[in-house]
């Protein structure tokens, strides 16, 4: 019975995900939900009493998908940025659960329980520290701008992406990537 129950909460969650990512939070139906999870709409609220409950769902989902993004690389701190970079991208093209936990971040309707675009910015922030170290932004102060530019750069073509998949192409991560000031490692 837990399995099937497991199963059921499963596929509501991957349906609402996909409810959310092309509607948003305001605009996305229950009803379209539970039909498309197979589920009747008692069902659906056995598992999730509102909405609100499922959106903290999908970006619990979203946020367990995360560490693909952060996970630890064999390389230095800019080349594993560079690489955390791609992986985003990749990941927000390709996972809709993941699409949806970064879309629901950003909702103002909403207050957010998992903020994937923060948890972004403290990685990205992180990381341009520990590849500044014994580099010139430990002086100029650049690396705060440069941690900037990334989550702007990483969100930014997310959202771009909606209207024209080539703005996550590898080629085009890479591209703006390698415009930003060397930290030390290159993407592609």
């Amino acid at each position: 019975m837990r399995d099937k129950a497991a199963r059921t909460r499963s596929r509501l969650i991957r349906s609402a995900a996909t409810e959310f990512a092309e509607h948003g939070y305001v605009r996305a139906k229950l009803s379209t939900i539970a039909a498309d999870a197979g589920v009747s709409r008692g069902a659906l609220h056995f598992h999730f009493p509102k909405k609100e409950a499922l959106a903290d769902a999908v970006e619990a989902s979203a946020a367990e998908r995360f560490t693909d993004v952060t996970g630890d690389w064999d390389e230095s701190a800019a080349q594993s940025l560079s690489q955390a970079v791609q992986a985003f991208a990749d990941l927000y093209r390709r996972d809709v659960t993941f699409r949806a936990g970064v879309l629901l971040s950003c909702e103002k309707d909403r207050k957010s329980t998992v903020n994937l675009v923060q948890r972004w910015e403290e990685y990205v922030t992180s990381a341009v520290a520990a590849a500044e170290r014994g580099s010139p932004f430990s002086r100029s102060g650049a690396a705060r701008h440069a941690s900037s530019a990334i989550v702007a750069m990483t969100v930014g073509l997310a959202f771009l992406w909606h209207d024209n998949e080539q703005w996550l192409a590898e080629s085009t991560v890479s591209g703006v990537w390698n415009l930003l000031p060397p930290l030390g490692g290159r993407v592609g």
